[in-house]
């Protein structure tokens, strides 16, 4: 009981110093670079979902027309485990535990 008294104590001491500490050393930030800043970011992360979309159409199109039909009914054996031989094994390996059809 003691200890988490302690313990609680410190954790608001931390908070109360950390909190203060940033709203003292805080400097103004021109809006014209925040704004840069902000827009930058958000055309980043536009490019990432773009891309994430892209990749995800481009392989399901890949799967669906391209992937040999012996791949999607490829069945795991006991030895579902082991690692694979060759590339080709490693390809539907791959692929078979992914459910990539």
């Amino acid at each position: 009981m003691k200890n988490k008294k302690i313990y609680i104590s410190l954790i608001a001491i931390l908070v109360v110093l950390l909190c203060t500490t940033n709203f003292a050393f805080a400097k103004t930030v021109a809006s014209a670079s925040l704004k840069t800043g902000i827009v930058k970011l958000s055309l980043a992360m536009l490019g990432v979902v773009a891309f994430t979309v892209i990749m995800t159409i481009g392989l399901s199109i890949y799967n669906r027309f391209f992937v040999p039909g012996e791949v999607k009914n490829y069945k795991l054996g006991k030895y579902s485990l082991r690692g694979p031989s060759d590339k080709d094994e490693a390809i539907i390996m791959y692929l078979t535990k992914n459910k990539l059809k």
